[in-house]
């Protein structure tokens, strides 16, 4: 396992650079940082307070549960210039829980005042009668290009504290969870229009493909509806 740090992490612990290998115990980069601020007084200093550290897989961001593969590198760091920024945008097969990416976003953040939320479910009508399940593709790479610049649009308009979008891609069935949206602001108002406007233009803009299943055992692609562009419209330009 290969480790970088960067700024003051660094200097705190006297290194730029690692080749370690940590225990079979350490699976998670939360089990990671629980062995090094053994390693030192450094170590521990650096690690004191985990949320102004963020930490990355192979040059990607993760949270402090994500998995570490074999022969990964991984890397911790201090906020980026202009403050902390959460994941803000993760597409998943995997359900999610609203309550619990909620509260990771809020954390102890005392400067909001308020949180608004979207949550998007499977129905069991459409345009089609009888809907059972639906399965969404999606451009992998793009579709995370294309939900970050909606949501940095949505920072740009709104004076935001922070913003998630979880968005799943695969079979779903019934009743599942597809998409959640959350922001936080100081005013609620900023909350309520920035999660619709994120909204309007994923319903728009982030490419994904839906195929639904109905009862009979029939499939069909579902089109873009106009009133979706309709939606968006209302927002401007972005």
């Amino acid at each position: 396992m290969r480790l970088l740090y960067f700024a003051w992490l660094r200097a705190k612990i006297g290194t730029g650079r690692e080749q370690l290998d940590p225990p079979a115990t350490v699976v998670s980069v939360r089990d990671l940082v629980a062995w090094l601020t053994q390693r030192s007084p450094g170590h521990a200093e650096a690690f004191a307070d985990l949320s102004c550290v963020r930490a990355a897989i192979n040059q990607e961001f993760v949270d402090l549960d994500a998995a570490i593969p074999d022969q990964a590198e991984v890397a911790f760091f201090p906020p980026v210039t202009g403050g902390w920024r959460a994941m803000t945008v993760r597409v998943q097969a995997d359900r999610f829980d609203a309550g619990t990416e909620t509260d990771r976003l809020v954390g102890g953040n005392t400067k909001i005042g308020g949180v608004a939320s979207f949550i998007g479910y499977v129905r069991d009508f459409s345009t089609e009668s009888g809907v059972v399940a639906m399965t969404l593709e999606h451009y992998p790479g793009m579709t995370e290009r294309m939900l970050e610049q909606i949501e940095a649009e949505a920072r740009q308009r709104w004076a935001l504290e922070d913003a998630l979008i979880v968005h799943r891609f695969g079979r779903m069935t019934v009743g599942e969870p597809i998409v959640l949206v959350v922001t936080a602001a100081g005013h609620r108002q900023a909350a309520f229009d920035s999660c619709a406007f994120l909204m309007d233009w994923l319903k728009t803009k982030a490419p994904f493909w839906k195929c639904e299943e109905t009862a009979d055992g029939a499939e069909h692609w579902v089109d873009a509806r106009e009133s979706d562009d309709h939606a968006a419209a209302r927002w401007g330009k972005a």
